[in-house]
């Protein structure tokens, strides 16, 4: 009888583990999948890769649960609004771009998993007068960017993103984003004036080393 009590607190103890040691995700989870389709760029109304989602439980892959699919801001046809997930916890969703330049930014959501919603962005981008720049982690990518006269530069904090900031180079008075701020995050200025503006992150960089970039307005 003792051995028996012996093995069924045993199992009472496996089940409220895990098989990470705990250090893995527990509950429902949402989060990108591997190849998420987020930060694509495209001409407007093309169709961007899909955004793909990864749901799970206690780290296994969740089969059949729905996943809402939102516009947030900006331009653009979503391809359903809501997708089942696969047999592997993948759900997606296509982003057709606006036909005016700029960013979109979509939602996924689970109801009940932990990380939801997720954010997802999808920029249409007209050469010449619109282009995009990936404020990541040490780095503004690319860190040289040209456009016409009249033209916008997007600058688009990465999820991973953190404590950055816009600094101009004297004498220019733009771009200018002053306040450090963590990803996602975006900012967006025009440049109706030729020249080049010199800018730099003052928590990382300055105007001379580190994380710093320019714009050429042609």
């Amino acid at each position: 009888m003792r051995r028996v009590i012996s093995i069924l607190a045993s199992l009472v103890l496996l089940g409220c583990g895990s098989d990470d040691g705990g250090t893995g995700p527990q509950g429902l989870v949402l989060s990108r999948a591997a190849t998420s389709g987020d930060g694509q760029t495209g001409a407007p109304g093309a169709s961007l890769p899909p955004f793909r989602v990864l749901l799970t439980n206690n780290g296994a892959p969740v089969e059949g649960a729905i996943v809402n699919w939102t516009i947030q801001t900006g331009d653009g046809t979503l391809s359903v609004p809501t997708s089942v997930t696969d047999a592997s916890g993948i759900a997606a969703t296509t982003l057709t771009l606006g036909q005016n330049a700029g960013q979109t930014l979509v939602q996924a959501a689970a109801s009940g998993a932990t990380g939801s919603p997720i954010t997802f962005s999808g920029t249409a981008v007209i050469p010449g007068l619109f282009v995009q720049v990936d404020v990541l982690n040490d780095q503004f990518s690319p860190s040289s960017v040209s456009i016409q006269t009249g033209g916008t530069v997007l600058w688009v904090w990465g999820a991973n993103a953190r404590d950055h900031d816009i600094r101009p180079v004297s004498p220019a008075t733009k771009p200018s984003q002053p306040t450090p701020r963590d990803g996602p995050f975006s900012h967006e200025e025009s440049f109706n004036t030729a020249g080049t503006y010199r800018y730099f992150c003052s928590v990382h960089g300055s105007p001379g080393s580190g994380m710093r970039g320019e714009v050429v307005v042609q």
